[in-house]
């Protein structure tokens, strides 16, 4: 029998499990805000970076270029309150005890994308020289790790807004496919190019910290029945 999930204004609509007993609350807006916020402050270090140094242009030089010059410390910094906001977009999802394979595989590639992000931030051998040179092998798994993580979960959003699992499906789809451009961009201009796929995944961070913040209300719009009440 296909389940139907309630809307608080009585209409019904065809929906699957989702989460149980999540609402709008203090943990809900906190996580949101961070999700966003993390984001946000990435790309403000990034383009304060640019801005203030003499030798790193926005269009020729990466993001790890900036990372690696006198501005390092403002990237990881931005680098760091991304991690936040990428482990506490990951919380915000989870909240929403969505029984389905698809989307707890994509939370798991969150904290795998979050492992990452960090290390690029905290393994100092891309600007110094000492030890093995992982900054690649790590850059590698971003790009898959994040478009993999926003289709797989985009099925389950479009179950709850179809407006947001459509632009969910376009961020995810578009990265993968231009993601492997980077590394046939001419150095003249990689720097636009990364920050134009850093923009696609800010994008959907900032959509899923919305989204945790407004908190869909699960718990008023599933049926009796998928609560597990009589």
């Amino acid at each position: 029998m296909t389940r139907q999930m309630v809307e608080p204004t009585g209409k019904r609509k065809r929906g699957i499990p989702m989460s149980k007993n999540s609402g709008s609350d203090a943990t809900s807006r906190i996580l949101g805000g961070l999700a966003v916020t993390g984001s946000l402050a990435t790309a403000v270090t990034d383009l304060l970076g640019v801005a203030l140094s003499d030798r790193i242009g926005l269009a020729a030089d990466t993001i790890s270029d900036m990372a690696a010059g006198e501005y390092d410390l403002l990237a990881d910094l931005g680098l760091y309150a991304f991690v936040l906001g990428v482990l506490a977009a990951t919380a915000g999802l989870l909240r929403w005890r969505i029984d389905r394979k698809d989307w707890k595989i994509g939370a798991a590639l969150l904290v795998v994308y979050a492992a990452a992000v960090t290390l690029i931030a905290a393994y100092e051998a891309y600007s110094t020289g000492d030890g093995p040179v992982i900054h690649i092998y790590l850059v590698y798994t971003l790009g898959v790790a994040f478009p993999l993580a926003a289709l797989l979960t985009a099925g389950q959003i479009y179950e709850i807004d179809k407006r947001i699992g459509i632009a969910c499906y376009l961020l995810g789809g578009t990265f993968a496919l231009l993601g492997p451009g980077l590394f046939m961009m001419p150095t003249g201009w990689d720097g636009l190019y990364e920050r134009f796929l850093a923009f696609l995944m800010l994008a959907w961070f900032v959509i899923m910290g919305v989204m945790i913040w407004r908190d869909p209300d699960i718990a008023h719009q599933v049926s009796a029945e998928q609560q597990g009440k009589d």
